[in-house]
């Protein structure tokens, strides 16, 4: 990188209680709202059938696009290979990405060399929604309102991304084909941040980021950080992927997820730009439209600063309100975007030793939390770390 800027991420693994919490209160109580919604949706599907058909039959024209099908070489147990594409497993035991190519090559790449990660992904990821919703009757309903809810989502994907998704999901397993199609449902996966976010409303993914520099590093330098509590189980925690994509077009770029995914939760790209999603106070949509996590990917594809970060999300249409902390070395400063859905904004993020972030625990009901957080802000704003403790204990306490 030929900024100084450093990116650390810390794994929801650490908050393994909590999230489990999280988990259960979204599927528990939001699949009901799901199937509740669908019934009384029902005439609405009736109307919109041609819609949701024609969504299920969609694939992207990819004839533009040169193709080599990867011949992926089995160097070790660890470490596998395919022209300069490569998947190998560092020293701290996290797997390491690196494809490039043009997006339908970028899908292939990923999808052959990833494909045993992947599809492992998959089915922890489905056998968990499976064990909150046993009936199969119930299994068909939620099938059903997704495919409705989502049926307006491949209009508001860029047509490379789509290519890279139909590369990717040529690699699926062919066991969940009765939920989607391989694409459709590597493209559903794509929204369920914003799908659990926007049914919840409460947080299911709620992380944080922070950003400091000149004199609140030890060099000055900016330091990004955040902790990520996305969480599907620890099964589903255990395969970290770590990619390194230098795609046909745009600037090369790293992020740090899980296999299968295309877009970016957390990422720098080589310009020194860094992205970290985190969940904000939403509305519940009536409609998917594009997964925050493939904005945040075209940010770092495309944008050198600040400035040409904010252009591009200001022109995506997504259907959950998020937080993005965007930072860059060029700049040497952060923002925060917030807003997309309603109200748009982008704040200066604040230099500052002082913690000023509220940390609000799933255990507590809903009118607690609202009570903690308005005492939080009170208390924690512009007050130093010794007075953020005894006030920490206090709470917990």
């Amino acid at each position: 990188m030929k900024n100084n800027i450093r990116f650390v991420i810390l794994s929801g693994e650490e908050r393994n209680e909590e999230s489990k919490l999280k988990v259960d209160f979204f599927f528990r109580r939001d699949v009901r709202c799901f199937i509740l919604l669908f019934l009384s949706l029902n005439l609405t599907l009736n109307l919109t059938s041609c819609g949701v058909r024609k969504s299920i039959n969609h694939v992207p024209d990819v004839k533009q696009y040169t193709l080599e099908i990867p011949k992926v070489n089995k160097i070790n147990d660890s470490t596998f290979s395919f022209n300069q594409n490569y998947l190998t497993k560092n020293e701290q035991q996290l797997w390491e990405l690196y494809i490039k190519g043009n997006p339908l090559q970028l899908g292939y790449n990923n999808g052959a060399l990833t494909q045993s990660l992947m599809q492992k992904q998959e089915e922890i990821f489905f056998s968990k929604v499976e064990g909150f919703v046993p009936s199969k009757f119930k299994q068909n309903l939620l099938r059903g309102f997704l495919k409705w809810y989502n049926r307006k989502m491949y209009l508001n994907i860029r047509e490379d991304y789509q290519a890279e998704l139909y590369g990717l999901s040529q690699y699926s397993s062919d066991k969940y084909n009765f939920i989607a199609p391989k694409f459709l449902r590597s493209m559903y996966l794509h929204g369920a941040h914003d799908i659990g976010h926007a049914m919840q409303d409460l947080m299911m993914v709620g992380c944080t980021s922070l950003a400091v520099w000149n004199e609140n590093t030890e060099d000055g330098d900016l330091l990004i950080g955040r902790n990520f509590d996305f969480y599907v189980g620890d099964d589903f925690a255990k395969n970290k992927l770590i990619e390194f994509v230098e795609p046909e077009e745009g600037i090369p770029y790293l992020s740090v997820s899980w296999p299968g995914m295309i877009g970016v939760v957390s990422g720098m790209n080589k310009e020194g730009v860094t992205v970290t999603i985190n969940a904000g106070k939403s509305k519940i949509p009536l409609t998917a439209k594009t997964p925050i996590s493939l904005v945040t990917r075209e940010i770092l594809q495309y944008a050198k600063n600040i400035d040409e970060a904010i252009a591009i999300a200001r022109k995506r249409k997504v259907f959950v309100s998020e937080s993005i902390l965007v930072g860059s070395g060029n700049d040497k400063k952060a923002v925060i975007i917030e807003g997309f859905t309603d109200n748009f904004g982008v704040y200066n993020g604040e230099n500052t030793s002082k913690v000023s972030v509220p940390i609000i625990s799933s255990r507590m009901p809903i009118k607690m939390i609202k009570e903690i957080r308005s005492i939080f802000l009170k208390v924690i704003l512009n007050t130093d770390m010794e007075n953020f403790r005894n006030f920490y204990r206090k709470i917990k306490s």
